[in-house]
């Protein structure tokens, strides 16, 4: 170990050397003298030099404190310098608080009222991003010093997080949940940070979700609210009408599933239940309070996780289970027991099509025996929410398809004011879907993913609209030719439709 310097502070030094003390965590007091900073050890304290020499590396490089060497006092004291340290700590909050916390608002109420659904602080080696997601897409609010950014960070993790790990801690990983209320109505951000490389140590990237808490006062569930055509809601209520097995919803972060879910189970609890069902959830973290549901957040990991959340649950007289997410082995068969026996239950995973979704609960340990039981899965879903022009301000223009003219718009790149200058007005939730029929159980139980495929999109000929066997691709080009998707977009996120499928469509539409 690197020889340090030891002071020694009793109740005289105390109080007539100009020291300043200030806590960094709780319990490690560092002290300052003489422009020099010393690690307090209480005397009684007996540490190998090896841990000593921990202290002083992990306060140099977490709390960014070059330490000179330490500074021994007896117990009494510490505890006294503590106790005036958190005093004077508190007075000065209490001085600082209310414009950090009027900044925090402002913050907050501005990302809500500009429709986000995510804000995102990267904070640099000296100023710090604001950029909020609208719409899918991340455009920037505006910046700040890096220094404000820690202030603001700090009290929104310290004092406003109602379930947190710690206290903050830009060095490390961590999560938070934050309740809010902004013009009398109540939201929760769910916060996630972690570090990033920056020229100098202490840059990170912070995002917060944001779900508006709390239930409507009047219930009135409908599916129309998902934005999918009649043909598709019919569907989806055949799927939500079986007595039981798994209806499996699929897609990226940000494609919607949690509205999904929560508009899917409120309509089952009011329309098939007659108000009078029990819903169980296992959710890591709880999102959106679902009406009618008894939900539970479970950390992943601890007590058991999901698989003792879920056995807990089967314990308790469900009547329909939803599982938040299935990550792994021992959650996904711990779900296959559920509808085994007898539950319908929901979940999602993180799947880009079909035949994906079908082959990641293969790698997840569903057994394709499970899988290709007769009403085990009630049905598959993947979805994604794409972006609707603004009416105000999009662009039309003409374009030939199989040799037919088509006038399709483009988002224009300027906007205008009811876009907020984005082109684009709001989001529309697109999917495609499978309702298992024998031949694609037959397939399923052999593991032949092509044929699933084949028979599934066998469907696009006989089922009416645009609905069950087209996939997800070829329904956002029937928006594009409804005018409501830019074509460029299109192109650039899908690619060309072969002629064959755009032949098929086009004499659907």
């Amino acid at each position: 170990m690197a020889s340090v310097i030891l002071k020694e502070i009793n109740s005289h030094t105390y109080k007539n050397e100009r020291w300043h003390f200030f806590i960094v965590e709780e319990e490690l007091l560092v002290g300052k003298y003489q422009e020099h900073f010393y690690l307090m050890f209480r005397d009684s304290t007996d540490v190998s030099p090896m841990i000593i020499q921990s202290e002083i590396n992990y306060i140099k490089h977490v709390h960014k404190i070059e330490l000179t060497g330490l500074a021994l006092i007896d117990n009494d004291l510490f505890y006294q310098i503590l106790e005036d340290v958190s005093l004077e700590n508190a007075k000065r909050r209490d001085l600082n608080s209310s414009s950090i916390q009027q900044e925090l608002e402002a913050l907050l109420l501005n990302a809500v009222n500009r429709g986000a659904s995510d804000l995102h602080i990267t904070r640099g080696d000296v100023m710090a991003k604001v950029e909020l997601r609208i719409n899918g897409v991340l455009v920037l609010d505006s910046q700040m010093l890096s220094s404000k950014c820690d202030e603001l960070i700090f009290v929104l993790y310290n004092v406003q997080a109602s379930t947190r790990d710690t206290t903050w801690n830009r060095a490390i990983a961590q999560s938070a949940n934050i309740l809010y209320t902004l013009n009398d109505r109540s939201y929760r951000f769910r916060y996630e940070h972690y570090p990033i490389f920056g020229e100098e140590e202490g840059c990170y990237h912070c995002v917060l979700r944001i779900i508006p808490s709390g239930l409507p006062t009047i219930v009135n569930p409908d599916l129309a609210k998902l934005g999918v055509s009649d043909e598709e809601i019919k569907d989806i209520q055949r799927i939500l009408s079986n007595p039981y097995g798994v209806y499996f919803i699929a897609g990226t972060t940000g494609s919607g599933k949690s509205t999904t879910l929560k508009n899917m189970m409120e309509w089952m609890q009011i329309n098939r239940y007659d108000d009078k069902g029990c819903f169980l959830t296992v959710e890591d973290p709880v999102e959106y309070q679902i009406y009618g549901a008894k939900q539970s957040s479970v950390l992943d990991g601890e007590n058991g996780g999901f698989h003792t959340a879920i056995k807990s649950s089967l314990r308790r007289d469900p009547d329909v289970l939803m599982v938040g997410e299935i990550r792994d082995p021992i959650s996904s068969n711990a779900l296959a027991g559920a509808v085994e026996s007898g539950h319908y239950c929901f979940t999602t995973v993180h799947a880009g099509n079909i035949v994906t979704l079908l082959q990641r609960l293969a790698a997840l340990g569903i057994s394709s025996d499970k899988l290709s039981t007769p009403g085990f899965i009630a049905g598959l879903q993947c979805q994604k929410l794409i972006p609707v022009l603004c009416e105000d301000c999009k662009k039309e223009f003409s374009v030939t398809i199989l040799g037919r003219d088509f006038n399709v718009c483009k988002a224009n790149e300027d906007g205008c004011v009811n876009c907020r200058f984005t082109g684009v007005k709001s989001r529309q939730l697109v999917m495609e879907y499978l309702i298992p029929t024998h031949p694609e159980l037959e397939a399923l139980a052999n593991q032949q993913w092509l044929n699933v495929y084949s028979v599934w999109r066998e469907k696009r000929f006989t089922s009416p609209g645009i609905s069950e066997g087209f996939a997800i691709k070829e329904k956002v080009f029937m928006h594009v030719l409804r005018k409501r998707a830019c074509y460029r977009w299109f192109m650039m996120e899908f690619g060309q439709i072969p002629d064959t499928d755009m032949e098929v469509l086009l004499e659907k539409i």
